[in-house]
């Protein structure tokens, strides 16, 4: 590689580059001033951009607003005239760390303005409240992360957490580099603070437990198979970016190679058998791990939604990306705001989201451009809840047997009260709450108030 070029010959490429894509206006350009000699690979391996001669490379990126990989081009210049000698189209830029070497010379889609988000309020109960029977475990991964897929994890992580009483311990986060940080919108690294989570503006609560590599990602599904029980579940989440190798889709890693479906699928095959697997995909090409999961999964009961089919990049969006956020809001049963969702999606029984109505509600509520897709292995795959196991019981202290449920509850949500108010019911009819009829009837006027008249 030879010095970086003049600022005036740079100008000259620069132009030169704007010019070519002047059809595409929405698109962002992004040049390395420097020479590159020919034989030098561009982008990951899949794609292998050989440079044909020494060139100064420009960068186009024509699909900003989605994640990657999507639609994007090299631009090879002659270093001597500033002319374009070659143009090679890709879906993958030449590192997630290009910001390093390329600065913007056309922002045609500037990075969308964070704006003060509405707070959100996650429904809450203390997770000592539930007793149960079987065990949720997760794992929750972004590899290359953007601050919205922080902020996705971090709202399942938080829906996990304090809708759903997932103890902690259960719950694997791997981002980045084994921190909180990812990269800025123009792949620079970020530094410094990361600031608060916008869904409430206070600090992130997800412990990171590792860097999002592949090699972290297998070994998190491998551990959690050492504790898995037959009638235990597991969630897994991936977020951050995807890309294809040949026909295949694969999972991007923060650093190392990337996770392709035959290794998931081999991750997940190791597994004992247990109760309940549910996976949701967002990276772009998502759909191409479908199969695999189904085939390999050692549940006796499997679902699987993805952002987009196996040939399509999701979009991504300011704070979070569309889809991730649509479906989490599903299982939280909330907006971004705390309030309730209109229309709410379905839910079963026992007044709980299954991964089926999951998807069902946010499938048309993600970006404009995602394709959402579903599997199951059989029905009860789609009916898999992240509530406790229905052998679960509500523990109440003895202590609060004369409260009502209003008066023991920090704040719950109308369906939490309702849900609460069930048990109680089916507690006072096994005389394990002191309580007569009307005391019962009491408390279920009350709760019918509380929850705006749902009942």
């Amino acid at each position: 590689m030879r010095p970086p070029l003049s600022r005036d010959f740079s100008t000259i490429v620069a132009r030169a580059a704007r010019i070519h894509i002047a059809e595409t206006p929405a698109s962002n350009l992004y040049l390395n001033p420097a020479v590159i000699r020919a034989g030098a690979i561009f982008a990951p391996e899949h794609d292998r951009i050989i440079v044909a001669q020494d060139s100064v490379v420009a960068f186009v990126d024509d699909e900003p607003t989605k994640n990657w990989g999507h639609k994007c081009r090299y631009l090879m210049h002659d270093p001597a005239s500033g002319r374009i000698i070659q143009e090679a189209h890709a879906l993958m830029p030449p590192s997630f760390s290009f910001g390093r070497d390329f600065r913007a010379v056309h922002v045609g889609t500037p990075a969308l303005t964070a704006v003060d988000h509405p707070v959100l309020t996650v429904p809450t109960l203390p997770p000592w409240i539930f007793r149960n029977p079987s065990q949720w475990y997760a794992i929750l991964y972004a590899g290359l992360s953007n601050n919205r897929h922080l902020n996705d994890i971090e709202f399942l992580y938080r829906t996990l957490t304090h809708s759903y009483g997932v103890p902690k311990a259960n719950i694997t986060v791997l981002n980045y580099d084994g921190t909180l940080q990812y990269n800025n919108w123009d792949w620079t690294p970020h530094v410094g603070s990361i600031g608060n989570w916008p869904g409430d503006n206070t600090p992130y609560q997800a412990k990171i437990d590792g860097a999002g590599t592949k090699a972290a990602l297998l070994g998190a599904i491998a551990t959690v198979g050492a504790k898995l029980k037959a009638d235990d579940n597991l969630l897994i989440h991936t977020n951050n970016h995807g890309g294809r190798s040949g026909n295949v889709s694969t999972l991007c890693s923060h650093d190392g190679p990337v996770t392709l479906p035959a290794d998931f699928g081999g991750a997940l095959a190791k597994l004992p058998k247990y109760h309940g697997l549910m996976v949701m995909m967002e990276q772009c090409f998502s759909g191409g791990f479908i199969d695999t999961v189904i085939a390999n999964s050692t549940a006796n009961c499997t679902s699987i939604a993805t952002a987009v089919d196996a040939v399509t990049s999701s979009d991504g969006g300011t704070n979070f990306d569309p889809y991730a956020l649509a479906w989490i809001k599903a299982m939280a049963g909330t907006t971004e705001s705390g309030g309730t969702l209109s229309p709410m999606p379905a839910q079963d029984t026992s007044h709980h989201v299954s991964a089926q109505s999951a998807f069902d509600w946010s499938k048309t509520r993600g970006g404009i451009h995602d394709n959402p897709q579903f599997k199951q292995n059989m029905a009860c795959g789609g009916a898999l809840t992240l509530a406790p196991a229905k052998s679960g019981i509500v523990v109440i202290p003895p202590i609060w047997k004369h409260l009502w449920p209003w008066e023991i509850l920090p704040d719950p949500s109308p369906e939490q009260i309702r849900t609460l108010g069930d048990h109680i019911a089916v507690e006072a009819s096994a005389a394990r709450i002191i309580a007569g009829a009307a005391g019962i009837a009491a408390a279920r006027t009350r709760i019918a108030a509380l929850a705006g008249g749902i009942r």
